[in-house]
């Protein structure tokens, strides 16, 4: 399985800056939808994280690289996969792409830990969920 899409969207002219380009907070904004969708692909869904498990991944550590700018009323989609599953962190990977031509606008790499919603801390990863995220490892 490895690299999935995880989001999709238009750009509103709402997201983008006074320059016309998408602003980088909505840059962000979709990447952190992006590592939902991923989230859910392996297991740490809505129903994981208000119910179930209480746990999900927060982002201690990117790095970032635009590419191309983005202008409003294009369509975007981001293609997601895990690069490192460690004892309480694994490394996500997201690019963002236009819709009209596969062009890669942005990629960023994130450093994100496993947070324990309750008690409000970094947990360890079990093996199950670590099983669960080994279909999208992303090789080389």
């Amino acid at each position: 399985m490895a690299i999935i899409e995880t989001y999709r969207r238009v750009i509103d002219p709402t997201d983008c800056d006074m320059l016309g380009h998408m602003n980088i907070s909505r840059y962000f904004g979709c990447v952190s939808d992006a590592g939902l969708g991923l989230m859910t692909a392996f297991g740490l869904g809505h129903d994981q994280l208000t119910g179930g498990r209480r746990q999900a991944f927060a982002m201690v550590h990117s790095d970032a690289t635009y590419h191309r700018e983005v202008l409003a009323g294009e369509w975007i989609y981001m293609r997601s996969g895990i690069a490192d599953v460690g004892r309480r962190s694994a490394t996500f990977q997201h690019w963002m792409y236009r819709g009209a031509d596969d062009t890669l606008l942005f990629d960023v790499t994130a450093k994100c830990v496993l947070m324990d919603l309750k008690a409000r801390k970094a947990t360890v990863i079990d093996e199950d969920l670590k099983t669960q995220m080994q279909a999208f490892l992303v090789e080389g």
